[in-house]
């Protein structure tokens, strides 16, 4: 009788484990309701930031930039790296995007990593998942799993599965960690890290450091130096018609022929910081 008292207490702690499991495991709708709570409340940020690019093409294999950052909720974007002698703007709003390097459109359309920005630009959960589903996430999937010694939730994939578009999320801050673009496999890799949270003075956090890789190599890593948030942003930086009517398009000798279909997403981003620098 007591085997089977000490067999019915062991199924029932049991069942209860696995039930009480199950229901820990959040949706993903809601996970990212919870990180986006994290943004803050502010619908604007002018990120300054460092912005190092490595590449043994480059001088010295890497050259460091002054980049600023600007998010304007719900869906505009803009970054610019402006010097002496060279000017990159990038510009995205709800569907499309510009790229203007040396006064040139060079591409309307983003690379993967330019969606870096996209974990904290979109603040409406909803929003963001229609967003990931876009780049391949499975949002009906959400796993548990551990990264760099904190447990997190997995949206897109059964953990430890990498072989899929997927968001890494801190359990206990709900902080994006990890946002997997596009597994290693046939081609290279691609992913970006987001580490080292600042909490801004009207609240919110901001990754300090966002490291991109490229088949398990850092190619390019942002370093904050301030982020502010002010009352409002000019409409007219997220102005697509006045860039193009400002801008005139690449040459077809710019790029190379073909390069839109046979060059690599990450690589045409590469040259264009390498046109920076000649």
């Amino acid at each position: 009788m007591k085997n089977l008292c000490q067999a019915l207490v062991f199924s029932f702690i049991s069942l209860w484990s696995v039930v009480a499991g199950r229901a820990y495991i959040l949706p993903a709708e809601q996970v990212l309701t919870y990180m986006t709570d994290r943004v803050g409340p502010s619908q604007t940020l002018i990120v300054s930031q460092k912005t190092l690019v490595y590449d043994p093409l480059i001088k010295e294999g890497m050259q460091e930039l002054a980049e600023t950052l600007y998010y304007l909720s719900p869906d505009r974007f803009r970054s610019e790296i402006r010097g002496p002698e060279v000017e990159k703007v990038t510009v995205v709003d709800d569907e499309d995007a510009l790229v203007v390097v040396d006064g040139r459109i060079l591409r309307e359309r983003q690379n993967l990593f330019d969606h870096f920005k996209d974990l904290i630009l979109y603040r409406d959960a909803e929003v963001l998942a229609d967003r990931l589903v876009r780049l391949g996430v499975d949002v009906d999937l959400v796993s548990l799993g551990r990264f760099r010694g904190q447990i997190v939730y997995v949206i897109g994939a059964k953990y430890p599965d990498e072989s899929v578009p997927q968001v890494w999320v801190a359990k206990d801050h709900f902080r994006p960690l990890r946002f997997i673009l596009k597994a290693n496999g046939e081609g290279m890799g691609r992913e970006i890290e987001f580490a080292d949270y600042v909490e801004r003075d009207r609240g919110g956090d901001y990754p300090g450091r966002t490291l991109f890789y490229e088949g398990g190599k850092l190619v390019r890593m942002h370093v904050v130096e301030t982020v502010e948030s002010p009352a409002r942003i000019s409409a007219e930086l997220f102005d697509l018609s006045r860039i193009r009517d400002r801008y005139a398009p690449a040459d077809a000798t710019d790029t190379g022929p073909g390069s839109e279909g046979e060059l690599d997403e990450v690589r045409k981003s590469l040259e264009e910081f390498r046109r920076i620098f000649e």
